[in-house]
């Protein structure tokens, strides 16, 4: 399974057997395809140069590994693109199938999916995938009929329009979060404190930044969001250049631009749904695809 996103590509491979899924291998890879979208509206030709030379080299994992089935989504970055064919056509080569472009609706769907289906209890009323093109908010206090919310929020498209420079102005900064802001009163606010769950490689730099040394994303599962904490890392990564933060001990090389507009969105969205508490969870949007379109039965177990 592959999921196409904004800043990487996630390959899971895996087989399934009755309610048990064994993951075989399961990787994010950097590849940048979403550069320069939300500015131009236009996919760059470096840009999908790069992601076609990662995407031959996951083919062949795929081919290794014999899969049966293969789907491969696509998200933000492509919805958003006018020119999305100049990287559709030939990945569609490469994979010997076409890429399904996934609608905001169907990704929040999906993303949704997982985590009712794989968190562990108390499920929680709210469920968020920031990813580099979008940001996605599945309210499910109805599990029945999730409200789903689509924004242009990705950690791409907001380090592009909004905070190109590192460290920002002040006045850039001050922009960036009334523009976030107002983008997410959109979203109604809920009466009282409620819970979340996270999904994105965002909380997998806030764990590396907090315990200063790389943790290994599987491990995740659960770890808490606390906003102290987060609040901390924003202030810390403020004044620094992008030279520096990629020398802060455990920042992972391919979140370096991207941590402090990622934690700023994260910290709003805190904010405006009253979360008092927020979950990393592992299980995202190609957890999603792999249940709502590869297996054949429920998955009731996980093991690596």
């Amino acid at each position: 399974m592959l999921d196409l996103g904004s800043n990487t590509f996630k390959l899971l491979l895996a087989e399934q057997k009755q309610g048990a899924l064994r993951i075989h291998h399961e990787k994010a890879y950097p590849v940048r395809l979403g550069e320069g979208v939300a500015v131009t509206g236009k996919l760059q030709p470096t840009a999908v140069r790069r992601a076609l030379r990662v995407l031959s080299s996951l083919q062949k994992k795929i081919n290794a590994f014999g899969a049966e089935k293969v789907a491969a989504v696509g998200t933000g970055t492509l919805r958003r693109a006018r020119n999305r064919l100049t990287f559709l056509r030939p990945a569609a080569k490469i994979l010997r199938q076409p890429v399904l472009l996934l609608s905001g609706q169907e990704e929040g769907r999906l993303i949704g999916l997982a985590a009712r289906a794989l968190s562990r209890p108390p499920r929680p009323r709210y469920h968020l995938d920031l990813g580099g093109g979008s940001l996605e908010i599945i309210d499910s206090r109805f599990p029945k009929k999730p409200k789903i919310r689509s924004l242009d929020l990705g950690c791409v498209a907001v380090r592009d329009t909004l905070l190109p420079r590192q460290p920002p102005s002040p006045d850039e900064w001050m922009k960036a979060r009334q523009k976030i802001a107002q983008t997410l009163a959109k979203i109604p606010r809920p009466g009282a404190l409620s819970q979340a769950t996270f999904t994105g490689g965002t909380g997998h730099a806030y764990a590396c930044l907090l315990r200063q040394k790389n943790v290994k994303a599987r491990r995740l599962e659960d770890l808490p969001i606390r906003r102290p904490e987060l609040v901390r890392l924003i202030l810390r990564l403020l004044p620094l250049s992008a030279r520096e933060i990629a020398q802060l001990p455990g920042m992972p090389a391919d979140r370096v631009t991207v941590a402090l507009p990622a934690f700023l969105v994260l910290d709003e969205v805190i904010g405006r749904l009253r979360l008092s508490r927020v979950r990393i969870s592992t299980h995202g949007l190609r957890y999603g695809v792999w249940l709502g379109h590869m297996a054949p039965v429920p998955v009731r177990k996980i093991s690596r």
